[in-house]
């Protein structure tokens, strides 16, 4: 049997292999302890690393989440505060100063007294409605940037140039009227399309049509041009109002909140994202009734200041009086009812939004922990190990190492 001769030189290489191992190894725990990383470098530990990242990354689209729904709740309570103190000032205003009032009855001098506190309820009402966040018009729906609410000179109210209190559908006379004043429609064997088809077309059997379908039925009308159906929307009054209307509700401002926000048609997916858009039209009110008073309270009590101007007022303005006395308690509650009712509900769904994404973060953070973090105890006994597996190995070679060849030979 062969015996394997180990020589000094083999041997001295052996014993540096295992110091420098041991070395590295001190090294390495004496790094964990000091940096209470279990690594530093993806070198170190690839499969962990890579592993980290991800939640790192997770972590990162949590907290942006979470900041967006902090933001749009903080939006949320500066709207519903705005609509709470108008609907204070609506209140006080219907309970105390319109109670007190002894109406058409009372004297001219006082009538005037009064229509300046009507006024000036327009005006407070105004400075709510165009409030701010974060120096963006919060009732501006998508448009954020310009005033949403202004008065004109003859004291209309104006949503973004837009009468809060234009009709919010068109008669079958109305439709009749603008395809033949806007496009000279008739009935005449000449006019092509004649007017009673174009008016089946658009109208069908309806005698009114909404804004949210007058555009769709004029687009989808077979006998119109493309240039007589540009023409028609472009500049018939009543259309563009229509449509006017329907762009303002149709209209979004989406913020991601950790649903994957997505899009389909070159358009956001409603569900995958929150819309933090405010239409002021749908707090305060718009249209008109069937009587033709303004849905709108600060446009009814606009129409209440016009009456009260009136030096001599007839039973008609007398009878009118009467019904927007009613109708403003009817539109404070629909405004409390519908108005906070909604916002109430979004609030809710952003607080338990911010609460889920609270606990996600708090659960990627203690995943990013035990991964990337050492147990300080646990480092501490490893790196005393390593010393003392070092000190052996300094031991041992010294006690190889300590005769040398030369003193053999001696």
């Amino acid at each position: 049997m062969a015996i394997g001769r180990v020589t000094t030189n083999a041997m001295i290489r052996r014993y540096t292999t295992n110091l420098n191992n041991a070395l590295g190894d001190l090294d390495a725990k004496r790094n964990i302890v000091a940096t209470h990383r279990n690594f530093n470098t993806i070198a170190e530990d690839p499969s962990s690393a890579m592993k980290s990242f991800k939640l790192r990354s997770n972590f990162w689209r949590a907290n942006v989440h979470q900041e967006n729904v902090k933001d749009a709740r903080a939006k949320f309570e500066e709207v519903t505060s705005n609509v709470l103190n108008c609907s204070s000032m609506a209140r006080q205003f219907i309970e105390v100063t319109l109670q007190g009032f002894s109406g058409p009855t009372s004297s001219y001098e006082s009538r005037l007294s009064f229509q300046q506190e009507v006024i000036n309820l327009q005006d407070s009402f105004l400075q709510q409605m165009n409030g701010k966040y974060n120096e963006n018009f919060i009732f501006g729906g998508a448009s954020t940037k310009d005033l949403p609410f202004t008065k004109a000179e003859d004291g209309t109210i104006l949503y973004r140039g837009l009468p809060v209190d234009t009709p919010t559908s068109m008669t079958r006379d109305e439709v009749s009227q603008a395809l033949s004043g806007t496009l000279g429609l008739s009935d005449n064997p000449a006019t092509t399309p004649p007017l009673s088809t174009a008016l089946n077309d658009i109208m069908g059997t309806d005698t009114s049509i909404s804004f949210s379908k007058i555009k769709s039925a004029i687009e989808n009308s077979a006998s119109l041009s493309s240039s007589q159906k540009e023409t028609l929307m472009k500049d018939n009054e009543n259309v563009k109002n229509q449509l006017l209307y329907n762009a303002y509700f149709n209209e979004h401002s989406y913020r991601d909140i950790g649903f994957g926000m997505k899009e389909k048609n070159n358009e956001i997916v409603s569900t995958s994202a929150f819309d933090t858009a405010v239409n002021g039209l749908e707090i305060f009110g718009y249209g008109v009734d069937e009587e033709g008073l303004p849905n709108n309270i600060v446009a009814l009590a606009g129409e209440l200041a016009d009456l009260l101007g009136k030096e001599n007022l007839s039973d008609a303005d007398i009878e009118k009086y009467d019904k927007i006395t009613n109708k403003m308690k009817s539109s404070l509650n629909d405004m409390i009812d519908n108005g906070l009712a909604a916002l109430g509900t979004k609030a809710a769904f952003l607080e338990n939004t911010d609460d889920q994404l609270t606990k996600t973060t708090q659960t990627l953070n203690e995943q990013i922990s035990a991964l990337d973090f050492c147990d300080p105890a646990e480092a501490i006994t490893n790196l005393m190990w390593s010393q003392y597996a070092y000190n052996a190995t300094l031991k041992v070679g010294n006690s190889l190492l300590s005769n040398s060849f030369i003193d053999f030979m001696n």
